[in-house]
């Protein structure tokens, strides 16, 4: 009877307790949190507007995720507060569940600290935390209560050994059930072929050295030190690489481009699944680089696109990311717990084990193509343990140290107060590291399945970064690419590892991002697309790359005041479609246009050519300038 009164006790507590932290998290929701600060009365009404059409939905399954955490701990609650047969019954329930509760928070505010930095009465008890908080800590204090009530059991289990038995029954019920979350099937025998592409996103080759994983494939592989992408900015590079075409042919000049303005040009996942072999798109972050049909990927994982992306980092349901990490949540929840935009609620290694789950399923159910967009070091930015003791220093804000905070620069513009160009580069290099970790994980999952030894594998990224090394007025300010045609933003990591008997190599001949599409169809023994520009590596002599700035947060007055400068750096530049899309305004999209820089690269010189306010162009180049000049031109007009 004890024990049923118990866990009825413990459920009801459980679940009231659940849906009161609902509620005050969901009040606590404002538009300040979370990094980006922006009134939501005022231009993004219509972001808000578009919204709250998937808000309900949404919002119900936010709330099923607090209840099933209630329930369940609620029980756990209950049948170990009958351990000790209490005369009353709710205050030792109450206490378990507040030592549950206190427990799994401690973890994940060591594990993953941006989940709670915008608590202002957590504060110092986060930043203690961060400075020396170990998660064997939290495990010796599971170790201490485990120990308690097992002490209690042996005693219990000598009294009443029926009694005890129930106790143990219902409570064994309630770890399976947290277990069940947790587990997912052994890999089975290997079949594929598999070609997996994997895009990480900003990675610079100059930190190769923090990249451990990335090294050991390296070993594998063919690295091309000299590879370059023609628009460093990761929307319209995918463009380019699908479709193997320049971006002033492929359609995409810079983030959220309308897609009216794309043409129907054919893509290399396309033609793979033409052929039979399946291929499939995955991102953690959807806000600059979403797939849809136009790419040629048949199967599609990623968030949501557009506004819905951009108020999910709004909803701090905290709860969410202590008891929603795991596969069941990942199911309920996708937007949320796979969703890199919402700082501390994902979990990236978590979300890399089930990514390699379902690259090794897509492997194992026939040919496959897989491409994985990793965005570890893009905004927000929040490194999780051990990272974010790696590189950035212990005396560092905690808000910067705990993730990125986004400043638009503008002409004039000077970097934070006690945070410099050193610190920018070292809580990126942790991000990098994070990054890392998670094809780690990828890559022993594909060793696991017996899949690694065959498999196609193409590690690149999209665009490097540019930490302002050249304008110290600017040191520790938001860093950018696309604003400049140089080698910080435009050089790229590639590596290629081709199938069993590899031959690591090192090449340093140049090529450029648009070559990957070629050089998976050639691998995969498909013809070229047509009229491609980009060419499967090892093929061609004396490449040259076509480049093209983007449109970032950066004015392009911030590095050069004589700098044509039009559109505007706020959300006058866009528009919301109907179902929440952004998409920039036709003003803004010639402005843009009439703004960017265009060069030529031949591998060591480069042609660049900059809209000046004045009306005039200003021309930089140190030699080959003819034969550059004449690509840029045969580029610029070269029609779809």
């Amino acid at each position: 009877m004890k024990l049923g009164r118990s866990l009825f006790t413990g459920l009801v507590a459980g679940v009231l307790l659940a849906l009161a932290l609902f509620v005050l998290e969901g009040a606590s929701v404002r538009s300040g949190s979370a990094g980006l600060n922006f009134d939501t009365d005022g231009p993004f009404a219509a972001v808000m507007r578009a919204v709250k059409p998937a808000l309900p939905g949404l919002i119900a399954r936010i709330a099923l995720v607090y209840l099933l955490a209630g329930v369940v701990l609620g029980a756990a609650a209950g049948a170990l507060a009958a351990l000790w047969r209490p005369r009353r019954v709710l205050p030792v329930v109450l206490l378990e569940l507040v030592a549950l509760w206190a427990l799994i928070a401690w973890a994940h505010a060591i594990r993953r600290p941006a989940l709670f930095d915008d608590v202002a009465p957590l504060q110092p008890l986060l930043a203690a935390l961060v400075r020396s908080g170990r998660p064997w800590h939290v495990a010796v204090a599971w170790g201490v209560l485990g120990a308690l009530h097992l002490a209690v059991l042996a005693r219990r289990l000598r009294e009443e050994p029926r009694r005890v038995r129930g106790v143990l029954g219902a409570t064994g019920l309630g770890a399976l059930a947290l277990l069940v979350t947790a587990w997912s099937p052994a890999p089975r025998g290997s079949q594929g072929p598999l070609f997996l592409l994997v895009g990480i996103d900003a990675l610079r080759p100059d930190r190769l050295p923090v990249t451990p994983n990335l090294a050991a494939l390296v070993r594998d592989a063919t690295l091309y030190t000299r590879a370059y992408t023609p628009i460093a900015q990761t929307e319209p590079a995918w463009r380019s690489l699908v479709t193997a075409r320049w971006p002033n042919v492929a359609g995409s000049r810079y983030p959220l481009t309308s897609q009216a303005r794309w043409p129907k040009l054919p893509t290399f996942p396309a033609a793979f699944e033409v052929q039979g072999i399946s291929t499939h798109f995955e991102t953690d972050c959807s806000r600059f680089n979403f797939q849809d049909e136009t790419s040629g990927f048949a199967h599609r994982r990623q968030p949501p696109r557009g506004a819905l992306n951009f108020a999910l980092e709004k909803l701090r349901f905290r709860t969410v990311g202590l008891v929603g990490d795991n596969g069941l949540g990942a199911w309920l929840l996708p937007e949320l717990i796979e969703n890199r935009a919402v700082a501390g609620i994902y979990d990236p290694l978590g979300y890399a084990q089930r990514l390699s789950h379902r690259i090794v399923e897509a492997a194992q159910a026939g040919p496959a193509l897989y491409a994985w967009h990793s965005t570890a070091a893009h905004f927000p930015g929040d490194p999780v343990y051990p990272f974010y003791r790696r590189y950035v220093r212990d005396d560092a804000p905690l808000q910067r140290r705990l993730r990125m905070v986004f400043t638009p620069i503008a002409g004039g513009a000077k970097g934070p107060e006690g945070w410099g160009r050193a610190d920018s580069e070292a809580l990126y290099d942790e991000l990098i590291a994070e990054g890392d970790a998670q094809l780690g994980v990828l890559l022993q999952g594909l060793k696991d399945a017996g899949l690694y030894d065959d498999a196609f594998i193409v590690v690149f990224s999209d665009h490097g970064e540019s930490f302002h090394a050249d304008s110290p007025a600017l040191a520790g300010a938001t860093p950018v690419h696309g604003a400049r045609l140089t080698d910080e933003e435009n050089r790229i990591v590639l590596a290629v590892k081709p199938g069993r008997a590899p031959h690591p190599a090192t090449d340093d001949r140049l090529v450029r991002l648009i070559d990957l599409g070629p050089t998976l169809l050639e691998a995969a023994g498909l013809p070229p697309l047509p009229r491609a520009d980009g060419v499967a590596l090892g093929h061609g002599e004396h490449l040259l790359l076509y480049a093209e700035t983007g449109f970032t947060h950066a004015a392009p007055t911030a590095f050069d005041p004589q700098h044509l400068a039009l559109a505007p750096r706020s959300f006058d530049a866009y528009r919301v479609l109907p179902g929440g899309v952004l998409e920039m305004t036709d003003a803004a999209h010639a402005q843009v246009l009439a703004e960017k820089d265009l060069g030529a690269f031949d591998g060591e010189h480069w042609l660049t050519r900059a809209p000046q306010a004045d009306g005039g162009s200003k021309e930089r180049c140190d030699s080959n300038c003819e034969a550059l000049a004449a690509f840029l031109e045969r580029v610029q007009n070269e029609p779809p």
